[in-house]
């Protein structure tokens, strides 16, 4: 019966020493006293036999760790993780306590891993990430650059808000003096965020501004933006919404069109408050060929028309729901008699107001005043 039960703890014991020794990862004993009582295969081929030894002196130190994991695991019975460096690499050494029969903890099993390589890469994500957070923070600010200073433009009072939700932004607002007589003003929408819809930004302001003189009709400016549009050859996720309008300093007139910009300017005059109603296809993949309707109003001394984007319409609050055009024609009609740098502010406070300063995306107004 001894000879049976011998024969088949020394099985066991092959068993398990071959189990060890198949691991790639280092394993190996250690007791109260910090001797190593037992290696695997893998650890004695890098280290050599350091059974008997040190479990410090087997990692060529020459005093005990300040904080020996092994130690605090066997006397308060629980495992922790630590690094180490080991002949130039990194390792995660995991120690967890061995008990006895009588329940009580003697020496702790060292598991070591090779985590040099993840922690290289970590290194690099984490360099690179800095790199990219510094780039679009430059970007950023270039984006902010191409937005219009507020101030007098040929015969109109100029006030405007930018608040991207992210670094970089798809909104786009600008003020295009075309000639003596002509402003155009026009505000946009990028779908998404991030750099590309950034970069569809800086397409808009050059390819606008390229039209110069034929800037002066809306019209022929949102087909132009449209037909250039389609030779970017942009995936079809992405798309423009985007309204145009001049003014015209001498007749006081202002002729628009809009490509599927779904928050309609809201004309803000001393007898009345409504918005410029006028459909188009935004700027897409979704035709070869369109074509866009116009319409023209007269305006005078002191009539103001606010444009925006639908991140004013739809903030949200979690309970209330959406912030709502029927809030924005409200603080519209609640502040008529007021210029448009505190009808602007007073906007863009309601609606940090009513989302908590939870803003998710980018809000972008500007609002033009006749003098």
């Amino acid at each position: 019966m001894y000879r049976k039960y011998k024969r088949r703890l020394k099985t066991q014991k092959e068993f398990f020493q071959d189990i060890l020794s198949n691991m790639t990862d280092w394993v190996r004993v250690v007791d109260k006293e910090n001797k190593v009582l037992f290696i695997n295969e893998p650890m004695k081929k890098s280290l050599g036999d350091i059974v008997g030894k040190e479990c410090y002196r087997a990692l060529n130190k020459t005093s005990p760790c300040k904080n020996c994991i092994s130690n605090i695991g066997i006397c308060k019975g629980t495992s922790f993780t630590k690094e180490e460096i080991v002949d130039g690499k990194i390792y995660s050494v995991v120690s967890s306590p061995v008990w006895d029969e009588e329940k009580k903890t003697y020496c702790a099993v060292e598991v070591f891993r090779d985590v040099t390589e993840q922690k290289k890469m970590e290194e690099l994500i984490i360099s690179q990430n800095q790199k990219m957070k510094k780039d679009l923070e430059f970007a950023k600010r270039l984006q902010l650059r191409l937005l219009p200073n507020d101030g007098e433009y040929n015969g109109l009072k100029i006030a405007s808000k930018y608040t991207p939700s992210e670094h970089l932004g798809g909104d786009l607002f600008d003020v295009v003096e075309i000639d003596e007589e002509n402003t155009g003003v026009y505000i946009a929408d990028v779908s998404g965020h991030g750099v590309t819809s950034s970069m569809m930004t800086m397409f808009i302001k050059q390819t606008i501004k390229n039209l110069c003189e034929s800037a002066v009709d809306p019209a022929y400016t949102l087909k132009n933006l449209y037909g250039q549009y389609q030779e970017l050859g942009i995936e079809s996720a992405y798309y423009i919404t985007i309204f145009y309008g001049v003014y015209n300093k001498k007749n006081k007139t202002f002729k628009y069109a809009n490509a599927g910009h779904n928050c309609l300017p809201v004309l803000i005059s001393e007898d009345k408050i409504k918005e410029l109603e006028i459909s188009g296809i935004p700027i897409c993949r979704l035709f070869e060929e369109v074509d866009y309707e116009q319409d023209i109003i007269e305006l005078k001394k002191g009539d103001k028309i606010l444009l925006y984007t639908d991140g004013i319409s739809e903030a949200v609050h979690p309970k209330k729901g959406f912030f709502t055009n029927e809030r924005v024609l409200k603080i519209c009609q609640e502040n008529k008699k007021k210029n448009v740098g505190i009808l602007v502010y007073k906007l863009l406070r309601k609606v940090k107001e009513y989302t908590n300063n939870q803003i998710k995306d980018d809000i972008a107004m500007i609002a033009m005043e006749v003098l």
